[in-house]
């Protein structure tokens, strides 16, 4: 009679002992290492395994397309954000290139000022110095 669970540690070593005694120790042993420890109904078949396959990747690939959904939109988001930050980068550019010009204007005004402060002064001095060398 079929047992109709797995069988027990003592009936395997029944059957291995009955299998030594008809195979031989080494045949016997070899034979029973070669059997599942578990009743054939719980063993998966080859279709068993194509099943799960199938079934995980049918899973997989939903998740995946909802992974990259999200990447999509994460990275709509992103070159929106990046426009964003591009426009008030083209602002601050543009103050800063303002602020270039007045700073130059105002080193010319401060470079000429300083000219003709020093050949204000230049020209007394020279004419003191020829004064002073002449006589």
């Amino acid at each position: 009679m079929p047992a109709s669970g797995p069988i027990s540690e003592g009936q395997r070593l029944a059957l291995l002992s009955r299998l030594c005694e008809v195979l031989g120790e080494e045949e016997g042993r070899t034979l029973m290492e070669s059997l599942p420890a578990v009743h054939w109904h719980d063993l998966a078949t080859k279709d068993d395994v194509r099943a799960s396959e199938d079934r995980l990747r049918t899973e997989m690939n939903g998740k995946f397309a909802e992974m990259n959904g999200k990447f999509v939109a994460l990275t709509a988001e992103m070159h929106a954000e990046f426009a964003k930050v591009n426009a008030e980068f083209a602002k601050v550019n543009a103050e800063f290139a303002k602020f270039r010009g007045e700073m130059a204007l105002q080193f010319a005004k401060q470079t000429r000022t300083m000219v003709f402060t020093m050949l204000g002064l230049a020209f007394p001095i020279l004419g003191t110095i020829l004064a002073v060398g002449l006589t």
